[in-house]
């Protein structure tokens, strides 16, 4: 989901940011312009490549099971802090 995310973000926001000329007196070729949308849109897709997950070849077992394992674990998410101090608060 989040290389969804990354990917429209990059479309939406990068891209027309890189279409604006950076002066009134200078402006950028159609070419570059396209060759830096498509460099973008790689990088994106690449992003997206690295976020799939990835699964080993199925084994079934004797008694029909199949398993298919994953190999690489989704990222758990950060601890969120617990409150301390004498307010109950996180420390500054």
């Amino acid at each position: 989901m989040r290389a969804k995310a990354l990917l429209i973000a990059v479309l939406l926001f990068a891209v027309p940011a890189a279409a604006q000329p950076q002066s009134q007196n200078q402006t950028v070729p159609p070419e570059q312009l396209a060759r830096e949308a498509i460099e973008l849109m790689i990088q994106a897709l690449g992003a997206m490549i690295a976020n799939l997950p990835q699964y080993a070849a199925p084994e079934i077992d004797a008694d029909g099971t199949i398993t298919i394992r994953r190999l690489n674990p989704p990222r758990l998410a950060k601890p969120v802090p617990t409150p301390s101090g004498p307010q109950g608060g996180i420390p500054l």
